[in-house]
């Protein structure tokens, strides 16, 4: 797939995550809707990330970057962030967004509280999401896009 179309897909997700936010999330207040915001940012930035390395690779600055999430982060950070003087804060929040989500996956208990949406491991771990926590990824996940999407052009 091409950047243009990786970048396109990139701002949609994030479109999403907003509609869900603000629209459907402010009418129902279910928390469980965190869920499906967090995961849109996640793939938001992915296929940001992922459109700027295939930019990269189109131009020979790197080459194959593989396919699994971990690998292209890898190469993020490697290649792209020292290239770009890009800081370790927009990595870092991609990794929080991911282990968000796969704790999610894992959960063994899930509940939600006072518009909070409570996740624990088998441990008894806890994480929580509110709206507001969710409200600034957001905004965060925005910056991040539009900036990553500005580099592969």
């Amino acid at each position: 797939m091409d950047y243009q179309s990786l970048r396109s897909q990139a701002d949609q997700k994030i479109k999403v995550a907003d509609h869900l936010l603000s629209t459907t999330y402010s009418i129902v207040k279910e928390p469980k809707l965190l869920v499906s915001v967090i995961e849109n940012l996640h793939y938001s930035l992915d296929f940001a990330m992922i459109a700027l390395l295939e930019h990269e690779k189109e131009s020979g600055y790197i080459g194959d970057f593989g396919k699994t999430f971990e690998s292209r982060l890898e190469m993020f950070r490697r290649k792209i962030m020292p290239r770009h003087e890009l800081g370790p804060e927009i990595m870092d929040f991609m990794i929080e967004l991911k282990n968000t989500l796969d704790e999610h996956k894992k959960s063994s208990v899930e509940f939600t509280k006072k518009e909070k949406l409570v996740i624990s491991d088998n441990d008894y771990n806890l994480r929580t999401l509110t709206a507001e926590d969710v409200k600034k990824k957001l905004a965060l996940a925005k910056k991040y896009v539009q900036d990553l999407n500005n580099l592969a052009r």
